[in-house]
């Protein structure tokens, strides 16, 4: 029988030791309690910073969004002036084959046509205004735009007359790569269409020096009235400007302009043996079956010596490309030249 005085002493050491662990517990409790929590208000206090920062974006993004449709985009077209607008146009006529393109490279979509705009193949579609050279007022207000495009060198009397119907109009050109690009990016600026213009343009400058040759020769562009005098671009006009892009010399570069043709000069059968040209790429305006110039060069006796004609490096161009429609599908008349050139070696 253990004694009464160890037994109280035994009771009081394992109550002694019951409230020590007891409270041991309750501080270890405590303190992970309050590591817990200090880790959940870490954790929440991120969790708002990130709510804040994000909401903050979100404002500065929205703000952004506000102050640009509250700021007018302005640019200055081929004619020189300053041609601006609150918000982007959406109803928009096109009365040249080169504004049409450059329209759409840009991003842009038209609601009428000149007759000789003819690319892309949706334009087909759109109400037909008459000529480029004498469009029709009348049909261009009645769809009431709120931008007309018009080519600058052919058509700058039309600004005066849409500009007093209250009709904002910009001009474009395409009298070398420069002038394309700056208008493709001039028309993705008033639509907010930067990103498919730039888009557009890159490719253009990509697939241009893909087809830039080394080849040294010489090429002449010709071109007949009615009265069949033959013409040749020289390197002010846009047919020109397709020789220096290929990487060929224009035969014709020295020669003064005169004629019907802008940026052709009057060449002789002399002058056009003197040049003796190692390749000719012939347009045709009039449309088939008339015949094509390249075959009536064929029968002038002495054009047959041309080294040209004795080698079949005469090309027949496609008048769109390499004459009438001034723009972005340059690039397919340089191509159509370095192709030609590969299959006559």
């Amino acid at each position: 029988m253990i004694p009464k005085r160890i037994s109280n002493i035994t009771l009081s050491l394992l109550l002694l030791t019951i409230i020590s662990v007891s409270i041991a517990c309750a501080n270890s409790s405590e303190e992970e309690t309050i590591i817990s929590q200090e880790a959940l208000v870490a954790e929440t206090t991120v969790e708002i910073k990130e709510e804040m920062i994000a909401f903050k974006e979100t404002i500065n993004q929205t703000i952004d969004v506000i102050s640009e449709a509250g700021n007018p985009v302005e640019i200055i077209d081929s004619l020189g002036r300053s041609v601006s607008f609150n918000t982007p146009p959406t109803a928009i006529a096109s009365i040249s084959p080169s504004a049409t393109e450059m329209l759409y490279a840009a991003g842009g979509e038209a609601i009428l046509r000149d007759r000789a705009s003819l690319y892309p193949e949706e334009v087909l579609r759109l109400p037909n205004i008459g000529s480029s050279y004498d469009p029709s007022i009348e049909g261009i207000l009645e769809l009431n735009p709120d931008l007309v495009i018009i080519e600058a060198l052919t058509q700058a009397r039309f600004v005066e007359i849409l500009s007093a119907a209250n009709l904002n109009v910009m001009a474009v050109k395409a009298e070398n790569i420069e002038d394309i690009k700056m208008n493709i990016r001039n028309i993705g600026t008033i639509l907010g269409t930067n990103e498919v213009a730039e888009k557009n343009i890159s490719y253009m400058e990509t697939r241009l020096n893909d087809a830039m040759t080394e080849n040294p020769g010489s090429v002449l562009f010709l071109i007949s009235d009615r009265e069949q005098n033959l013409y040749a671009a020289t390197s002010k006009s846009y047919t020109g400007l397709i020789a220096d892009l290929t990487g060929l010399t224009n035969a014709a570069n020295e020669l003064v302009e005169s004629g019907p043709y802008p940026g052709f000069a009057l060449m002789s059968v002399e002058s056009i043996l003197i040049a003796n040209p190692d390749f000719i790429v012939t347009i045709t305006p009039a449309p088939e079956p008339a015949p094509r110039l390249s075959q009536s060069l064929m029968m002038i006796p002495p054009f047959a010596g041309l080294k040209a004609i004795k080698n079949n490096a005469i090309l027949e161009g496609n008048k769109d490309i390499f004459l009438q429609s001034p723009g972005p599908r340059i690039v397919e008349a340089v191509e159509s030249l370095v192709n030609h050139i590969a299959g006559s070696k």
